[in-house]
């Protein structure tokens, strides 16, 4: 589904999205846990929140004094397929909205390439890149820290919440949008075209063709059936 670049903010429908990992390479790295809590227009309807823990024998990594998911955490949890399909569903017809999404969508690139899909096509909105905007349209450096998820929520009068749990942060992130556009479009109304994250054209063109290039590889693989080997990485 192609969602219109001039649909107005207060008609679009997104989904805040916030995942703990095992560390922070997404080549080496695995998705632990997945948040999310949906956004349509400016209502944060809480009965579609999930978190989801992925299941594995990988453990929690070296990253577990952030997110303090253990062994037995994750021995709750369910197949990487099944949390990718839940997510597939949830994103249907939504935008992706993340704070820092760089590192979100890279993380989901690679966990749904390692089942031998591809992260759904949708627009991104990044809050971290908004909160940049707020804070650069008078001139001036960056205070230290104040793109911090935490830090940004605070210069809106936000309630803290846990941090380092996939929902508790999807859901800080949905408000702190709110906040966001609601001082940016105190002027006027805005659409997706003013919010969505874009990357230089140059760089969107090689990342599209790296991704067709290796979903064509994982399809010959895939056809080739078990004991052909794809040769080295």
């Amino acid at each position: 589904m192609v969602i219109p670049e001039r649909t107005p903010l207060a008609d679009l429908s997104l989904l805040a999205v916030d995942l703990e990992t095992s560390g922070l390479d997404p080549a080496t790295e695995r998705v632990l846990a997945i948040g999310f809590v949906p956004v349509d227009g400016f209502r944060v309807p809480l009965g579609g929140a999930r978190r989801l823990l992925v299941g594995g024998d990988g453990g929690p990594g070296a990253a577990v004094v952030i997110h303090g998911l253990t062994h037995d955490d994750l021995a709750t949890g369910r197949p990487l397929p099944e949390v990718l399909a839940e997510l597939r569903a949830a994103l249907e017809g939504r935008v992706l909205l993340a704070h820092h999404a760089p590192f979100d969508v890279a993380f989901l690139r690679a966990a749904f390439g390692s089942v031998g899909e591809e992260l759904p096509d949708v627009p991104v909105v990044c809050t971290m890149d908004l909160q940049r905007r707020l804070l650069t349209r008078g001139g001036g450096e960056l205070p230290r820290g104040a793109l911090r998820l935490w830090r940004a929520r605070d210069r809106f009068g936000l309630p803290p919440v846990r941090a380092h749990d996939a929902l508790g942060d999807a859901l800080a992130c949905a408000e702190l949008y709110l906040a966001q556009v609601a001082e940016l479009g105190a002027a006027g109304t805005l659409t997706l075209a003013d919010v969505r994250r874009r990357e230089p054209s140059l760089l969107r063109r090689l990342r599209r063709r790296w991704r067709r290039w290796r979903w064509a590889r994982r399809r010959s693989r895939v056809r080739a059936g078990p004991g052909v080997s794809g040769g080295s990485r």
